[in-house]
């Protein structure tokens, strides 16, 4: 999506909060007692969205409860907020972030649902004006299960600035972290439901100027590469993960 260099922290940042989107650590505990229900649209999802005929741009989106973490790679953005499914009809509403930086607008999709595990929907930008669709489809990689043991390691992520930072996840989900500019990553990752490929995330950086503070998100893992999405209300953060040797 089009970068826009105006916009409203303050309606981003309420926006977040209404949406239930406040930064908490997960519950103590390495993994949940037992495994919650799905809520509707719960999944990974995968497709492609134009804007104003220009496209098509990738996007993956991660629906847990009918919250909502997405992002496309080659729009270079990121997409938190709530989705929700009503009978076939589905509406998100999404706090738009330049990846790896701050917000930017909002927007509100509205679209079909299928018994074939497909989204159909159209959205609007609420300060750009912008217009587009965007079509999904469900990845069966989420029916996988998840467990701390998958994701106990060393990993390692360079972005297209050649910054490169690591994790190291512990046995108990405990994240530490740095990354070549001397940031530091302080952490914890959780499993949400032990049928099935997502993972909560929580993390609080420091020594990194304007992006120091606390983060949450979720990640997934697909061909040991460690999708993760963080967020708060002034930025977002995206990393693709490789396993170390």
């Amino acid at each position: 999506m089009p970068y826009k260099t105006t916009f409203s922290l303050c309606l981003v940042m309420g926006f977040l909060l209404s949406a239930g989107c406040t930064v908490t650590p997960p519950e103590s505990g390495p993994e949940l007692s037992a495994s919650p229900p799905l809520a509707p649209l719960d999944g990974i999802w995968k497709g492609e969205f134009d804007i104003g005929g220009r496209g098509p741009f990738d996007f993956t989106a991660v629906h847990i409860d009918g919250k909502a973490y997405a992002y496309s790679e080659r729009a270079k953005a990121m997409c938190v907020g709530t989705v929700e499914l009503d009978g076939e009809n589905y509406t998100s509403t999404y706090a738009l972030f330049v990846l790896d930086g701050g917000p930017f607008d909002l927007a509100k999709l509205t679209g079909k649902a299928t018994e074939q595990n497909e989204i159909a929907s159209h959205f609007a930008t609420m300060n750009g004006g912008d217009t587009g669709a965007l079509n999904l489809e469900y990845d069966a990689v989420y029916n996988t299960p998840s467990s701390l043991e998958m994701v106990t390691g060393a990993w390692s992520y360079t972005d297209q600035d050649n910054l490169t930072t690591q994790f190291d996840i512990g046995t108990e989900g405990v994240i530490q972290g740095r990354d070549s500019d001397h940031c530091q990553y302080q952490g914890q990752v959780g499993i949400i439901n032990p049928d099935y490929n997502a993972y909560r995330i929580a993390v609080e950086i420091s020594g990194c100027s304007s992006v120091n503070g606390a983060y949450e998100g979720v990640s997934f893992l697909a061909e040991d590469r460690l999708s993760v999405q963080i967020a708060n209300a002034r930025y977002a953060l995206f990393f693709a993960f490789d396993r170390d040797p």
